[in-house]
């Protein structure tokens, strides 16, 4: 006959396999989040889904209705590890590490807020005359180092995929780091100004928002607002 303190650890072995052999989690009784295919052993949706209920206000997640974890055309094509569209987060199955895809699920969140949102993100351009202010800088930077950049348009706040192919392959973000320090929160940041919000929403709940106040304040501002700002 099994003690008692056996069964308890039978009990929770038990729960705990069956936790992990969920395949639907919801994210504030809202936003269905679907594992098509297998993780790696170390990952966990309830923690992954309980730290971000600890740190995002709900409302921030209207325009997520479904999160998916698997692998996409849209994601293996483009080299990402994730993307939103029409209401939902896909996400690559094969990150390494909870933090991944916290970190996804934030940064894309912030993509979901600008297609409901834009015009108050947007609409006064205090965030766009920042981020190219940035891109300025960052392009006098390159020139002083002797980097030729005069096939590029530093003045589009738009998605180029030869701008960002550009930081990517030829300067490297690796390198590019140095070159941005003080002027975006990522390198990666500096790619367009939809990427320049999503950086630092995402700086903001899971980085220092000290400093990205002190690196981009009307973008902190825009942030703010769009926290305090329930539709």
């Amino acid at each position: 006959m099994l003690d008692r303190k056996t069964v308890e650890k039978l009990i929770r072995e038990s729960v705990e396999r069956s936790k992990r052999g969920r395949r639907e989690f919801h994210l504030f009784h809202r936003t269905m989040v679907s594992v098509k295919q297998d993780v790696l052993p170390n990952i966990d949706f309830h923690e992954i889904i309980g730290f971000i209920e600890r740190i995002m206000p709900p409302h921030l997640f209207e325009e997520v209705d479904d999160i998916f974890v698997g692998s996409f055309d849209e994601n293996d094509d483009r080299a990402l590890e994730a993307h939103y569209e029409d209401g939902a987060i896909y996400i690559t199955s094969d990150l390494p590490a909870n933090t991944d895809y916290v970190e996804n699920i934030v940064h894309e969140t912030a993509h979901s807020l600008e297609s409901a949102r834009g015009l108050e993100i947007y609409g006064d351009r205090r965030a766009e005359e920042e981020f190219l202010g940035k891109r300025r800088r960052l392009a006098a930077t390159m020139q002083n180092n002797g980097i030729k950049i005069s096939h590029l348009d530093f003045e589009s706040p738009e998605y180029v995929p030869e701008f960002d192919s550009f930081l990517y392959k030829e300067i490297g973000y690796g390198n590019l780091s140095s070159m941005t320090m003080g002027l975006f929160v990522s390198p990666y940041g500096a790619t367009s100004l939809q990427e320049y919000f999503a950086n630092g929403f995402e700086e903001f709940f899971l980085g220092d928002r000290g400093y990205l106040k002190r690196v981009s304040p009307q973008l902190f501002i825009k942030i703010m607002e769009i926290i305090n700002n329930e539709i």
